[in-house]
């Protein structure tokens, strides 16, 4: 009997984490949707005020393109960010857009970024990289970045897009470099 009451306590707990995780993959997922949702309703619109800076690195493969997103060198404390880029040439039902602290366990995750701090491992970065792959040698990449003050209260949002294009006769393999970078605005 006291076996049996154990095992049903030990069945009940493990029900009740499996519900619960789900719930916490269904909610990041509706987070993750409405990101989307708020980049296309954007139309490619860029903030005027970026209180940080950004470039785009796109690596040549073999067939695709590798890019990397950089954000780094805040001028304003950004806690708790939340950042997506989304290339709308990409079928959002079959590929995965690149985000930080949206989905799964970045999600219960907090990233953090301070002028002229960086302790990784108090969740404080020093820049933070959103990367993916394009099959196409021209495209463009729309970037919503959220955040919240040091009150936690208010949140802000930015929009910016970078662009690349692979310049007529390239065919070499490696690191490419755009001109999409932005320096910091805070007026």
């Amino acid at each position: 009997m006291r076996k049996l009451s154990i095992l049903c306590i030990l069945l009940t707990v493990f029900l009740t984490g499996c519900k619960n995780l789900h719930h916490q993959d269904s909610e990041s997922i509706k987070v993750y949707e409405s990101f989307i949702d708020a980049v296309v309703s954007n139309k490619g619109i860029e903030s005027k005020i970026i209180p940080f800076e950004y470039k785009m690195n796109v690596f040549k493969q073999k067939d695709d393109y590798k890019y990397e997103i950089e954000l780094y060198n805040p001028q304003v404390a950004m806690y708790d960010i939340q950042a997506i880029a989304v290339d709308q040439n990409m079928d959002s039902n079959t590929n995965v857009y690149p985000c930080i602290g949206i989905l799964g366990d970045d999600a219960n995750s907090q990233y953090n970024m301070i002028p002229y701090q960086a302790r990784g491992e108090k969740g404080f970065v020093k820049m933070i990289i959103l990367d993916a792959i394009s099959p196409k040698k021209q495209f463009t990449v729309n970037v919503m970045v959220t955040w919240k003050d040091s009150t936690l209260q208010n949140q802000s949002r930015v929009f910016f897009n970078c662009n690349y294009v692979q310049e007529k006769g390239d065919t070499a393999i490696g690191e490419k470099t755009t001109s999409d970078a932005g320096k910091a605005n805070v007026d």
